[in-house]
This record gives C-alpha cells, sequence and structure tokens, in this order.
C-alpha cells in the first residue's frame, strides 16, 4: 500500500518536469513552434506523446539516441498531446493513440508518413528517418557526364538518378557539386539538397582516389582523400571551390549566402581558410564522442563494433549481444586477441601432452599388471613341479628294492 501511495504522489511530479531529460536533443514543441518548424525544408521526426502513457515512457531513451545521432542533421521533436494548447495540433494530427510517430520529409510540403514499424528502437527510428529524405540531388556516375551536368542536365544520360519534381537544371542557375571518395552519397549532402531544394541545383560525383572527376575538372591528382565542394555561378562554367568546414552549419551558412547574393566569391575563401574548429570545452568534447558512438551504434543497428556485431551474428545471438554489451563496448584489441589465442594454443598443447602421459601411464599399469599376472603362473607352475617332484620321491621310499626281497627270503631260510 506505502509503494502504491509513494509512487501516485511521484506521478505528477513526472509528468510535471516532462519525459525528457533536459540533456536530452529531443526539443518539445507546442502548436505555434510547430508551425515555425514545419516552415524549414527540412525533413524531421515527429512524436505524439502523454506523459502518463507508459508506451511514451519506455520510448524516451531510444528516441533520445536516435536524436543524438542524427543532430544536427535531422531534428527529432515532440508534442505533449495532453497539454490543451497542443489538443487541437494533435487531433488535426489524426493522433488517436500514444505514442504516434510521424516523419514530415520537406515540412509542410510534403505529406507526413506516420511509423508503423513493430521496433520502437533508436536504429528502427535512425534508418526510417534517413531513407524518408527526398531525393533532391542528381547523380552522376562518370566522368564524362560532369560537364553536360554543369552546362544542362537535359543533355546528360539516363543512367543519372534525377527527380521528376527538380526543375530542368540550366545554365543560368545557381549549381554546387561535390566530388567525394564515397560511394553513397553523403546524409549530409543529401540534407542540404533537401534544404535547398528550389533554390539550389546538387549533383554528386564518385570522385574514385581523386583521379577522375578531378581530373576533368582540371584539378590535380593526389587529393584522394580530400572531399571538394564546387559552386558554379549563374552563367558560369567555372567553379568556385568552397574550402571551409564540411559541417551542416558551415555549409548552411555558405549557401545562405550564396544564395541571397551576398557572398564575395573571390574574398570568400579566405574567410572559410582562417575558420577553425572550435576549442570544445571538456563537457563539449565527452558529448562529442558521446555523438560519434550513437552514431556509430546506429549504423549497425544497436551495435557499437561491427566486428562484435557479425561474430554474434555467426554465433546465433545477435538478438541479446546489445543487451548484454550495450553500444559504445570496446573492440577487442588485437594483441588481446593474439594473446588469447596464443593462451587457447597453450591450453590445447597442455591438455594434449596431458592426455598422451595418461595413456602411457595406464599402458605401463596394463604392462605391470601383464608381468605381475606372468609371474604369478610361473610361480605356480614352479610350485606345482616341486610337489610333483616330493611326491615322486616319497612313493619311490615306500617302494620295497629287489635286494630287500632277496635279503628277507635269506633271513627267512
Amino acid at each position: 500500500m506505502l509503494s502504491l501511495l509513494l509512487s501516485i504522489l511521484l506521478v505528477p511530479s513526472f509528468v510535471s518536469a516532462g519525459l525528457f531529460p533536459a540533456d536530452s536533443l529531443v526539443k518539445m514543441l507546442d502548436a505555434k513552434s510547430f508551425k515555425q518548424a514545419m516552415k524549414a525544408n527540412q525533413t524531421s521526426m515527429v512524436a505524439f506523446v502523454a506523459p502518463w502513457c507508459g508506451h511514451c515512457q519506455r520510448l524516451v531513451p531510444e528516441y533520445s539516441k536516435a536524436a543524438l545521432g542524427l543532430h544536427p542533421l535531422l531534428p527529432f521533436y515532440a508534442v505533449d498531446c495532453d497539454a490543451d494548447k497542443n489538443k487541437r495540433l494533435c487531433a488535426d494530427q489524426g493522433v488517436q493513440g500514444f505514442p504516434t510517430i510521424k516523419v514530415f520529409p520537406r515540412g509542410n510540403s510534403v505529406p507526413p508518413m506516420t511509423y508503423d514499424g513493430k521496433e520502437r528502437t533508436a536504429s528502427a527510428f535512425y534508418y526510417y528517418a534517413t531513407r524518408r529524405l527526398p531525393v533532391s540531388f542528381t547523380k552522376l556516375y562518370h566522368p564524362e557526364e560532369i560537364m553536360p551536368w554543369i552546362e544542362k542536365v537535359s543533355h546528360v544520360s539516363n543512367r543519372i538518378e534525377t527527380v521528376s519534381e527538380i526543375p530542368r537544371q540550366t545554365i543560368d542557375e545557381k549549381r554546387t557539386l561535390l566530388l567525394t571518395k564515397d560511394k553513397k552519397v553523403p546524409l549530409l549532402w543529401q540534407v542540404l539538397a533537401n534544404k535547398y531544394q528550389g533554390q539550389l541545383t546538387f549533383g554528386h560525383h564518385r570522385d574514385r582516389k581523386g583521379k577522375e572527376g578531378s581530373v576533368a575538372l582540371g584539378f590535380e591528382v593526389g587529393e584522394k582523400n580530400q572531399s571538394k565542394v564546387l559552386v558554379y555561378s549563374p552563367g558560369s562554367t567555372t567553379p568556385f571551390r568552397y574550402e571551409g568546414l564540411n559541417k551542416f552549419d558551415s555549409l548552411s551558412k555558405f549557401f545562405d549566402s550564396v544564395i541571397d547574393g551576398t557572398a564575395d566569391l573571390t574574398v570568400i575563401n579566405e574567410e572559410a581558410k582562417a575558420e577553425e574548429e572550435p576549442e570544445l570545452t571538456e563537457e563539449e568534447a565527452q558529448v562529442q564522442l558521446k555523438q560519434e558512438a550513437q552514431r556509430m551504434a546506429l549504423l549497425h543497428g544497436g551495435y557499437s563494433d561491427l566486428i562484435d556485431f557479425e561474430k554474434a551474428l555467426l554465433n546465433a545471438n545477435a538478438a541479446n549481444y546489445h543487451d548484454t554489451h550495450g553500444f559504445g563496448s570496446p573492440p577487442p584489441l588485437k594483441k588481446d586477441r593474439a594473446k588469447k589465442a596464443e593462451e587457447s594454443e597453450t591450453a590445447k598443447a597442455e591438455e594434449t601432452e596431458t592426455v598422451k602421459a595418461e595413456e602411457t601411464a595406464k599402458a605401463e599399469e596394463t604392462e605391470a599388471a601383464k608381468a605381475e599376472e606372468s609371474k604369478a603362473a610361473a610361480t605356480a607352475e614352479e610350485s606345482k613341479a616341486a610337489t610333483a617332484s616330493e611326491e615322486d620321491g616319497e612313493a619311490m621310499k615306500a617302494t620295497p628294492t629287489p635286494d630287500a626281497h632277496i635279503a628277507k627270503d635269506e633271513a627267512e631260510l
């Protein structure tokens, strides 16, 4: 009864404090801020919840992990439908149960999609959100396709992935091209292309080892590990290479200035070069490390190390791996693995030697037993022979000799 009373007393404080902790990257929205968030042309995830809902309470840690891993590319929001000021919004969104989770691909411009997955895990949310990003870029597969795309997209071959809602590009538009060694289009580039759709035309080319696309555009060979962000002004086929940080905030700031015409491309790189990674406080560094670890975990279905994950799959215990180890468990070091292998081989060798020694001892014991048996048999035979010899002697003593008979006969005469 006391525990029940305590739980009842604790519920109001839990509800008033909100579902999500202060350090969560999930942003709470009301009706007003929801409208503001939907004005942005970006993909976002929104959870419609109620603080008293047990399923919502269990959702919090996994939803927060996904928010951490995707920040700042894809924002994660939550709406408290229990609040009077939000009830109209929740009704307009067709919320009939809690939690209701929706992905908004491009704010208000594209209808939302309700998450209906069976698993409410961080990885499930991660993949659902990232795979609902609209394709707002052109993928160029071969170096010879780059210049036609720069001049006019309709000249490009059919191998290029284009989307019908993307306006036909002409040389009079602002264009930006990413040359990267990555086979897949980076999530950052997908997000930026979605954000600036209709304002800036995006292209992507896999520049293998910096020897294909780069050379076709007149760049030197040898920058195989460095991505290149190129911008083309309206009417120009000469690229301007952005040399700032390839991060969401830095690129967004740069593209904003390109779009509104305030960017002076002749001097902007001097400022971009001067932009350095900010010095992080110890707390900020820890947050960044956690975010990288969480992103790795999300990519591998909740597993922080792909090697451990594959090993778990091979051993048919992947289902319980995350519960046992959690995300962020360090992979085994090579020297540790070598040491364990050496110890295992030593143990096997010792076990083999032990078995051989036991077999040898057993064989020797068997031979000794046989020798004892042979000795006993020989002793028995000797004893038997001796007995027989004694009996023969006694018999000879008891039998009269011929001389004795003659002597007796003479005495009687």
